[in-house]
């Protein structure tokens, strides 16, 4: 069974991340984030953690309530889905993501930096449905 501190602090490390993320959405023109390597590093890493904090409490999750013995993420959030954790939507955009992180965290190829603009700008509602949706069942379950 998933530990309960365990999904609390990770469902709080996304919410931070996710904020530190929405709060660069709102401030941060197009032009200042491609022409600041430091924001462009700054938005990566809010990236990273928040793409992590999410494969960590998927692998917690599978693990212990699914029996899941995998090692990749994408297959721990797959499990999620299948047992009706999350929907296949936040499955889909979620394992793309881990893709995404990917990159950035080991810069397979080069890192587009209008994409991470781009997904700046119109990909974090993921984060809120996954935490809401796992927040969902853990309160169910108990």
């Amino acid at each position: 069974m998933a530990d309960e501190r365990v999904v609390s602090v990770k469902l709080e490390q996304i919410e931070q991340y996710h904020g530190e993320l929405r709060e660069k959405q709102e401030t941060l023109s197009r032009t200042e984030f491609l022409e600041s390597t430091t924001e462009q590093r700054a938005v990566e890493r809010m990236f990273e953690n928040a793409i992590q904090a999410c494969s960590d409490l998927a692998n917690h999750i599978a693990t212990n309530d699914f029996d899941f013995s995998g090692s990749s993420s994408k297959e721990a959030i797959r499990t999620l889905s299948q047992e009706d954790v999350i929907d296949e939507e936040t499955m889909t955009t979620l394992v793309a993501a881990v893709g995404f992180r990917n990159v950035l965290a080991h810069e397979y190829g080069h890192v587009d930096t209008e994409e991470v603009y781009a997904t700046l700008q119109t990909g974090l509602a993921v984060y809120d449905a996954y935490s809401r949706q796992v927040a969902q069942w853990f309160q169910e379950k108990a």
